[in-house]
């Protein structure tokens, strides 16, 4: 193929269509950037959802373990500003009806820590216990609560 005197070469990108190709590039990636960093803080979201499911079932357990001769009827609000401190949850329920204090728990979530405090309504429906236990949290200004029923009785 001969080129004649004064014709161009439509051969390859000129440098203008290069940085337009990349401006469009970088555009597609900075809004898959802001997807990704809310499916991450979803999945934070949802990492403590199950660590407060967790510790619902673990508060509910030890209170079925609780003799019911140490039950005692009464609520207590898991956002009230009267919390201790515990490591393992409702192991002393009564006592904490009695005094109208919540229960903090300060567990790690990947890597971050995260306080739950938890509260409980008890009472008692004929022979048996209904306990509703309440386990609530904050996450990027915003509350959280996950609440389970469970019943405690004897023979």
């Amino acid at each position: 193929m001969q080129i004649r005197e004064g014709a161009f070469r439509s051969e390859g990108f000129t440098l203008i269509e290069a940085l337009v190709a990349l401006v469009i590039l970088a555009l597609l990636l900075l809004g898959l950037l802001a997807g990704l960093l809310t499916v991450i803080q979803y999945n934070l979201l949802n990492y403590m959802r199950d660590e407060a499911k967790n510790l619902a079932l673990e508060c509910a357990e030890n209170i079925r373990n609780t003799p019911l001769s140490s039950l005692q009827a009464g609520n207590v609000v898991c956002n009230s500003q009267n919390f201790v401190n515990v490591d393992t949850p409702c192991t002393n329920v009564g006592a904490a009806v009695s005094a109208g204090t919540a229960e903090r728990i300060r567990r790690q979530v990947r890597n971050t820590f995260v306080d739950y405090s938890i509260g409980w309504n008890v009472q008692q429906v004929g022979s048996v216990w209904q306990v509703r236990i309440e386990v609530c949290w904050n996450y990027r200004n915003r509350s959280y609560t996950h609440t389970i029923t469970t019943v405690v009785g004897g023979s």
